[in-house]
This record gives C-alpha cells, structure tokens and sequence, in this order.
C-alpha cells in the first residue's frame, strides 16, 4: 500500500509539474505574440444624404453619391492631395508644345468589372454623352468639353484637340467612365432614368453587390473588392455604405454600433463624438474655405458696400481670430487669401491686419462718413449724403453658420454698422446666383486647379459665379493670362498679384478654413487624416484599412506593418 501510494504521490507531482510548464509556456507564447491588423471582415459606414444614382456623370453635385462613384468608377486622371493632376486609368499623357494637343495614353491592364477592358472608345463614349445639349451633370464639365474635339487614335490612346491653351484643362479629365460595350446607344436624356444607376457596372478598385432603394433614394450599398482591378487588393472583404437624412440620425447610429464610421457629422455631433470611448475623429484639411463676400453693385440697396474704405472698415472691425475661437472652439484655421493652403499658389506669408476700431473710423471719416442718429435705426449709425451703412448678412441656414454670422454683426455694431442675420436655405441658388443679396456668408470649394477665373473675372459678374460683381481689370487680365501659359512659375506670379490685389480691395473677407471631420470606430485602423479637395477623398487610402485583428509573433508583426505601409 506504502508503494502504491508513493506512486500515486508522485503521479500527481509530474502532473502539477506539467500542468505548470504548460502555462509557463504559454504565458511566454502569449508575451511574445502582437495583435496586428488582419485582412478580411466588413467595415459599415454612415453617410449623410440620399444619393439618387451611382453613375459619374450625375455625382459630381452630391456629395453622398460621390463617396460610391469614387470607389466603383474611375477617370483618365485623378487629384492629389494637393489638388493636382496625376494618372490613373491613363498611365501618361503628352502635351504639343503650343498647349493646345493633349494625347493620353490608356493603362492596358485597365478593366470593367466583367473583365472587359477599357478603352479609347469607352472615352469618346463617355464625352459625347458630356457634350449633349441635354446632358443633366455638371453644366461646368458640359461648357468645357463642348469646345473640345476628342480623337480616337487606337484602342487606348485618345487625343483631345483645344482651340487655345488652357492651364486647369487636366482637372475636366477626373469625370468617371462609364462601359460603352454595356450603354451603348444611351444618350444624355436618358441618364437620369437609367436602371444602370442603381446596378452600376464600374473599372474601379470596388464594385456594387447590393443596393436597397427607398421612394427613388438610395438607403444602403453593399460593395466587395473588384476581381478586374490591377491595383491594390483591400484588405477588408465589404465595405457597407448607410445613408441617413442628417447628423443627428447619424451620430445615434454611431453611438449604438450601428456603423463604424461617420461621414458629415455636424461640429456639434463631431464633438459629442469625441465623448465616446470608442471614436477617433481625424481632421482633415480641405479645399474649401468660409468668407464674407459683398455684393458690389451700385444697386444693392447698399450703396455703401460699392466704397472700398468701407469695405476695409468693415474688415478692420472684425476680429476673425475670436470668430473662430468663439464658433468653432479654435477648429479652423485663419484665412488670408481667397485660396486654400492646399494649393501650390496659396501665398503664404500674406497676412490681413488685425483688427483696429481706431483706424475703421478713421477710414470711414476720411470717406466722407459720419455718425448720425437716423431713422429707422434709432442709434448713431455712419452715413454719406443720407446713405447709411447698414444691412442685411444673409448666412446658410445651420447652426454653425448661424453662430458665425451673429459674431460677425455682434462685431459690426460696435461700429456702429447695424446688421441683420438672416439665415436662409439654397443661398447660393436662390440668392447668389441671382445677385438679391447685400453681403453673404459663404464655404466656397476651389477643387483642383487653384484657377480662380470663374469666381473673379469681370466677365462672369453678370452670369456666371463672380456673385460680388468685382470688376478690375488688372485682375482680369492676370487671371486670363494664368490660365493661358503652362508655365508654372508665370501663373505662381500672376496669382500673387492676384491674392495681394484681393486683400487691398476687399471684394471679400475671407475667414477661415474648416476641416473635414471623419470619425471611426476604434476598431477601423489604417485611416490617415491627409488633405482632402472632396469628402470622398477620404477614402484614398482605404485599400489599408482593416477591422480584423490577427495575433502574430514579433518579426510577423513587422512584416506586417511593412505590408500595410501607405
């Protein structure tokens, strides 16, 4: 019995014994392994819209429609961080040596998703629907392409034909293309209606499985990564986009796990978001910035606003920097030029005064103005041969906006310019475009090319997007000149002159430059806040990004992290 017994005890201590080395090897096992992005697994994503057709010609005015053409479709070109032109479905292009011949050269290894390629022919297809008279998209791209003769020359080289230089010509060459062996014989008045739309058939890096639709909206869009596409394989397996009617819905969906990441949050949900434990919010410079803009013409109501003194008055009393702390808690940078610090023509070191009441006074009294008590003010305000300055700052109707504009009338009243903020919906439609406005707040995107022709020259203050009615005409010869020569160096030049004539006569205030917030789950990595000219530019890097997690030992790890780099 004594030996059995002993055996038994010693059974028993090579056991424990075991058992102990087991878990002191795995315990070393487990210290030694790293969690690591891993591919595979579906990323939902929020979006705020309803877009009403995934088809590139008729997104590029909807932001959410846009977010899903970027992923499926592709153009000749695409934008740079910094706004510029570079390759994409063409591999090069040349350019003849008076700036008038372009010929871009296709990728051969280009495909639709059905394995087609893509070609020269997929190109004219695509242009002459742009061309149409009836086209619905973009009357921009229409009014561009019009004049301009498109070549086949062989299977994947195309030749398009100017009548004279153009400088920002490559940022018309971004429009997605759409399968000509699938749409053939479609035209422009039948794009808007086409069952393509909402089964959209693309050449791009993802490509649509699933879309549900709701009273004519798109509400849901299921995507998986592309067999055809030579590029870089995603590392997720879906990508979901959900489409809800505003932010507030939005950041619910987000707060309860409903998606994984959030696109066009408010400021106010941006920073409710960042009261989650489980949000990263990533602020991305954009091309856009925030300005005050005056209506110029003599027969505003405010004759006032037609005096430069004035208008530099008016900028000499506001104090932009509280303006931006105030409204938007520090979250934007300062504005000085009319251009985005994004682009390669922005001047850096030019810098607007700081506020001064002193010297606006001084301003308005070497104008000829004086403080009055007159009706209906019923307080001293300035005035000319019985022309007051006062009236009326139409602002976007949200609440951002809102907050901004009463800060800015808040400033104007201490001297003694009396202003009413009214915000109003469409304010560019229904009151830009047609000049019923005496000074507007306004976020003006300058995409692409930094060529601000169409918002400055004289000859687009009666019909085009010149809304101030600023007419110089220096500056309209610069601006015709910039984007008349190639040469980089001569347009950087034109352009300073252009940015230092701006702030000395004061069409407009520029403000600040917002950024653009995206916020995601914890468990989304690979995500890089890098400049942005639209929202959808978000989505540059997303062949890296990842929601799975694979644990992996050390050198695995680094290798790993090697693959993923951008």
């Amino acid at each position: 019995m004594r030996v059995i017994r002993l055996v038994v005890l010693l059974v028993v201590v090579l056991g424990a014994i075991g058992i102990a080395l087991v878990i002191a090897s795995s315990n070393l096992v487990q210290r030694d392994l790293v969690f690591v992005p891993a591919p595979g697994g579906t990323l939902t994503e929020g979006v705020v819209g309803a877009p009403r057709a995934i088809n590139p010609l008729l997104c590029t005015q909807d932001e959410a429609a846009r977010d899903v053409c970027s992923l499926v479709f592709r153009g000749l070109t695409r934008l740079s961080e910094g706004g510029e032109a570079q390759p994409d479905l063409a591999e090069s292009w040349t350019i003849s040596p008076d700036g008038t011949t372009y010929t871009f050269r296709l990728r051969p290894e280009a495909r639709w998703e059905d394995g087609t390629p893509v070609t020269a022919e997929d190109v004219r297809f695509t242009l002459e629907l742009i061309r149409d008279p009836a086209f619905p998209g973009s009357q921009a791209l229409h009014q561009a392409w019009s004049v301009i003769t498109a070549t086949v020359v062989d299977s994947h080289t195309v030749q398009f034909q100017l009548a004279r230089p153009f400088a920002p010509f490559l940022d018309y060459t971004t429009f997605g293309l759409l399968p000509s062996h699938l749409l053939s014989g479609t035209t422009a008045a039948q794009l808007e209606s086409l069952p393509f739309n909402q089964n959209p058939r693309g050449n791009g890096a993802w490509r649509v499985v699933e879309v549900d639709v709701n009273s004519g909206r798109i509400t849901r869009a299921v995507l998986v990564p592309s067999e055809t596409h030579p590029g870089p394989k995603p590392q997720l397996a879906r990508l979901v986009l959900r489409f809800y009617p505003n932010s507030a819905a939005l950041f619910e969906a987000f707060r309860v796990g409903e998606v994984d990441s959030a696109a066009g949050l408010s400021l106010e949900d941006v920073k409710r978001a960042e009261a989650l434990p489980n949000a990263v919010v990533h602020a991305m410079p954009q091309a856009r910035y925030v300005m005050l803009l005056f209506n110029l013409r003599r027969d505003s109501g405010v004759l006032a606003l037609s005096e430069q003194p004035v208008r530099e008055a008016l900028r000499l009393a506001l104090d932009r920097e509280a303006i931006v702390r105030e409204a938007l808690e520090g979250r934007a940078m300062l504005a000085h030029t009319p251009l985005p610090p994004t682009s390669w023509a922005w001047l850096s070191d030019l810098q607007l005064p700081p506020r001064d009441l002193v010297r606006a006074r001084t301003l308005l009294e070497s104008a000829g103005y004086s403080l009055k008590v007159i009706a209906p003010f019923n307080s001293a305000v300035w005035q000319k041969e019985d022309e007051p300055i006062g009236f009326t700052l139409l602002v976007p109707d949200n609440p951002l906006m809102i907050r901004v504009g009463r800060l800015i009338a808040q400033q104007w009243r201490e001297l003694e310019v009396p202003v009413s903020v009214v915000p109003v919906p469409n304010l560019v439609p229904n009151f830009l475009a047609t000049r019923q406005f005496q000074a507007a707040l306004v976020e003006t995107l300058l995409d692409g090319d930094p060529d601000p022709f169409p918002l400055w020259h004289g000859s687009r203050k009666d019909g085009g997007a010149n809304f101030a009615g600023w007419d110089d005409p220096e500056v309209n010869e610069w601006l015709l000149q910039a984007r008349q020569t190639l040469d980089r160096n001569t347009r950087l030049e034109l352009y300073r002159r252009f940015q230092q004539r701006f702030a000395d006569a004061v069409p407009a205030i520029p403000l600040f430059y917002p950024p653009y917030y995206y916020v995601v789950s914890t468990r989304v990595r690979g995500v890089q806040a890098t400049p942005i000219t639209y929202p959808s530019d978000r989505f540059r890097t997303v062949h890296l990004w990842t929601v799975n997690a694979a644990a992996v030992s050390a050198p695995e790890a680094t290798a790993t992290a090697r693959a993923l780099a951008p």
